[in-house]
């Protein structure tokens, strides 16, 4: 017969929208939480240093991912561009 083990999975967030594809902001955050947690068990100092740096990372990932997004635009324009001349 089959040994069935269990074991944990962790933890799962699950971020949905309605309609429309997440924000820029919202990706931001979600990576954020994924690469860096700052604890509120930290002392006062260090707490502050690493808040600082999630500050300033936010604000790389926020420009990087608004980025891509435009980049993604620019692409599917030149492809549909492409596309109609093929068609027209």
């Amino acid at each position: 017969m089959f040994d069935i083990g269990t074991g944990e999975v962790g933890n799962v967030m699950v971020h949905t929208t309605q309609n429309r594809g997440h924000s820029a902001e919202e990706l931001t955050e979600m990576a954020l939480a994924k690469v860096l947690y700052v604890s509120d068990q930290m002392p006062d100092v260090i707490q502050a240093q690493a808040q600082a740096y999630k500050d300033g990372l936010r604000d790389v990932l926020l420009f990087y991912i608004r980025q891509a997004m435009l980049s993604e635009r620019v692409t599917i324009r030149a492809e549909l561009a492409a596309e109609m001349k093929e068609t027209g």
